[in-house]
């Protein structure tokens, strides 16, 4: 049986296939979560042996041009 791991993306510019493809050979099962399109978190971590989360492309100072959504009890 595949350990599940979940890549949250919170950008557009991160390519995740290689990354999948690599983890798929060693025994994981990859799902990708996609910020920017909406993709809701998991409710709960209980189903997930493993939790990647990606950055973006802006920074911190950056916030009042580029506002993030919070995604907290989605």
């Amino acid at each position: 049986m595949k350990k599940r791991l979940v890549v949250v993306k919170n950008g557009t510019h991160e390519c995740t296939d290689q990354l999948a493809n690599v983890l798929n050979a060693n025994g994981w099962q990859c799902e990708t979560i996609e910020l920017t399109q909406g993709e809701p978190l998991p409710k709960s971590l209980q189903q997930i042996d493993g939790l990647l989360i990606l950055g973006s492309s802006i920074n911190v100072f950056e916030q009042a041009m580029n506002p993030m959504q919070v995604y907290v009890g989605s």
